[in-house]
This record gives C-alpha cells, sequence and structure tokens, in this order.
C-alpha cells in the first residue's frame, strides 16, 4: 500500500497523502488503511510521506486500533494537542494530497469538510486532490480478480435459475417480482455470495425506472407483452464485486427489441474504445461514447444514469473512475487494474431496457469478464 501511495505522490508532486476520517466520512480511506470495519468515534489523521516513514495523529483512547499501520504515532488527548500535531505535519509536508474535488464535479472524491481545509490552509498548506492516490489504491490484485471471476460466474448461474424458473411458470401461472426475486437470493447465496441488498427484478412499467425494487404490495405479475429486467451483484467478502443486468421478455414489443440494440450497441462502442492500443480514455469520455450512439438512435430523452460505475468491494458502487457525464463529470483515467461496469440504458416508457457487463481493465487491454448478453431475450411464445 505505502509504495502504491509513494508513486502516486510523485506523479502529483505532493509531499504526503493525508488519509483522515471522523466517524466514518471517508470509507475509501479506511478501507485502504484495514480500518473499515474498526469502531473509530474520534479523529484520525494518517500522513503517508513521499519520503520516509508514515505519522499517525490519532486520540490516545484510540491509539492502539492503528498498531497494524507503519510509522510514527503522535496521540493526541485535546483540541490543542491535535492541532499542535496538525501543524507541524504541514510544516514537514506543506502539500498535502487530500480527499477533495475540485469545484466538486466528482463528490466521490469530495470528503474533506469545509472547515478542516481551512484550519489546514490556514496553516500554510497547500492542498491538492487525492485522485491518483485512491486510483491506485484501487487497483485490483490477481487474487482479486480471481474472487471477482468467481463471484461473476455465481451470477450467470443466478441469472441461469431465474430465467429457468421463469420459462417454467409461462405461460399459465405467469410468477410475481418477489418470487424471481427470491429464486436470485437463493441461487446467489448457494454461489457463497454476499450482497448489500437484494437484486432487481422489474417488470413492464417497472422496468422504467431504473432502481425500482420490488417489495410486498407494490411488485406485479408478469404480462404478455412486458419485459424482464433482471439486475443482480454479488462478491466474496471483502473482494471486488460482480454486478450484472440481463434483459427478457414474454412477446416483448418490437420497440423494446429496437431499444436494447441500440444499448447493446452503445455497450460495444465502450468495450471498442479501451481496445485501442496506446489510448487512455478518462471516464466521462467513454460516457459520452456510449452516449452519442444511444442519442443517434433517437433516446437522447430516454437516458437517466451515467455508462458505468466503478466495481466496488463495500457496495458494487465502488469509489474508483466511473463512466460519467451524465450526472458527474468524471476526469479520472481508466488504469489498468481496475474493474468496472459498462451499462447504458434508456427509459422510454412504458418499459426500460439496459444491458451490463463487466470489465477489468489488464496492460494489455480490457478483459470482459461476464456474459454479454446479444439480444433480448424471449421466454415464451404470446
Amino acid at each position: 500500500m505505502i509504495a502504491r501511495v509513494r508513486t502516486a505522490l510523485a506523479e502529483l508532486g505532493a509531499d504526503a497523502w493525508m488519509a483522515h476520517d471522523f466517524a466514518g466520512s471517508n470509507p475509501p480511506a479506511r478501507e485502504a488503511l484495514g480500518l473499515a470495519q474498526a469502531h473509530l468515534t474520534r479523529r484520525f489523521f494518517y500522513f503517508v510521506p513521499r519520503e520516509g516513514a508514515p505519522w499517525l495523529v490519532a486520540a490516545a483512547l484510540e491509539a492502539d486500533r492503528f498498531a497494524h499501520l507503519p510509522g510514527e504515532v503522535a496521540p493526541y488527548r485535546s483540541r490543542l494537542e491535535l492541532l499542535a500535531a496538525l501543524e507541524r505535519a504541514v510544516e514537514r509536508w506543506p502539500r498535502l494530497a487530500v480527499p477533495l474535488a475540485p469545484g466538486g464535479h466528482v463528490p466521490y472524491l469530495d470528503r474533506l469538510g469545509a472547515g478542516l481545509a481551512d484550519l489546514l490552509r490556514g496553516l500554510g498548506a497547500e492542498l491538492v486532490s487525492d485522485a491518483a492516490v485512491l486510483l491506485a489504491l484501487a487497483r485490483w490484485s490477481p487474487e482479486d480478480l480471481a474472487a471477482h471471476r468467481r463471484a461473476a460466474a455465481g451470477l450467470a448461474a443466478a441469472r441461469d435459475a431465474a430465467l429457468a424458473f421463469l420459462r417454467r411458470r409461462l405461460p399459465n401461472d405467469p410468477p410475481r417480482e418477489l418470487e424471481v426475486q427470491a429464486v436470485l437470493v437463493r441461487a446467489i447465496e448457494a454461489a457463497g455470495l454476499v450482497f448489500d441488498h437484494p437484486p432487481i427484478v422489474a417488470f413492464g412499467d417497472h422496468a422504467a425506472r431504473p432502481h425500482y425494487a420490488p417489495a410486498p404490495g407494490r411488485d406485479r405479475r408478469l404480462a404478455p407483452g412486458e419485459v424482464v429486467l433482471l439486475d443482480l451483484w454479488g462478491q466474496e467478502p471483502g473482494r471486488p464485486y460482480a454486478d450484472i443486468t440481463w434483459m427478457a421478455g414474454w412477446a416483448a414489443p418490437p420497440a423494446a427489441h429496437r431499444a436494447f440494440d441500440a444499448v447493446a450497441r452503445a455497450r460495444d462502442a465502450v468495450v471498442r474504445a479501451l481496445a485501442r492500443p496506446g489510448r487512455r480514455y478518462r471516464g466521462f469520455e467513454l460516457d459520452r461514447i456510449a452516449r452519442e450512439v444511444l442519442t443517434a438512435a433517437g433516446y437522447r430523452d430516454a437516458i437517466l444514469h451515467r455508462t458505468g460505475h466503478s466495481l466496488g468491494r463495500r457496495s458494487p458502487h465502488g469509489d474508483a473512475t466511473h463512466l460519467d457525464d451524465l450526472e458527474t463529470h468524471d476526469t479520472r483515467s481508466l488504469l489498468p487494474g481496475l474493474g468496472f461496469t459498462v451499462e447504458p440504458g434508456v427509459y422510454p416508457g412504458p418499459f426500460g431496457v439496459r444491458s451490463e457487463i463487466n470489465v477489468y481493465l489488464s496492460e494489455e487491454g480490457p478483459r470482459v469478464t461476464t456474459d454479454v448478453e446479444a439480444g433480448l431475450e424471449e421466454l415464451a411464445p404470446p
């Protein structure tokens, strides 16, 4: 971890990375430091300099929670002792990489409170974004990639179980969304995977709401002429998530098939771009590539979300680069070692469609780690 941070600091021209947290305010830093599950109620500051030993500033009553971290420790008891320690840190490392996003354009980076930023600047610090540090720390190990692939295989098996269940019930006894969701949950758990909340199963116009979640009293029974959207995710504990969306239909209308074709072409355009040798893309650029395809197909006003997101460990949505120039303007690069989704979608009503694949970016180019859906899958004759 320390070596990755120092390489990023050299690229930034920063003197040190300041990993700061108060009561869970900075999950990426806690995760990187092996503190995701630690019970911490006071402020801490872990400085990793470009050269020399790291330095921890932590409350005396919690300093033992950081014993696994290398470096020196400066425990504080009072507010004045904390201020004195921060002043000393700024004297040693005046140019600090901290969790901020210039202009607030990437909120996933913007975790430094305005008051703390004022304090550090008042002590003489120059603050730069730690985006490069976080990207370096987000890169997957070979073990991470292997665990992700196993999770992807488990999700594929769960998807197949759900589709088989639907086919068994059609056309005489069409199931409800919650019934299909229960099949997915059992299959995901049988694969040894965990998830932060249950998968999405959406029929008909429910699929026009990207984050719809079925619940008792509001789920619906599948009817002829409707699409089926399955969005499922899972992980081996502590490893990167896999996250897929698969579309099907019961005599789905031609408009749904046309929409899926546009979505698939947008998805594939992103993967082709990533495969271009010698080209490093930023997140917003890939989002634009996908939306250009969808806009040319006539779906500009039916695009409700970004093209893709980083794959995390705390949830399917990670903290690294997102394929986004719609909801945010993500200027971070897609670097080798990162995993992410490519999931364009359109929601014109009375249906919505999207196609979601996972991609791991290796030094040689993109590796698609999940199945790729060629066309909207028909479940039964009308």
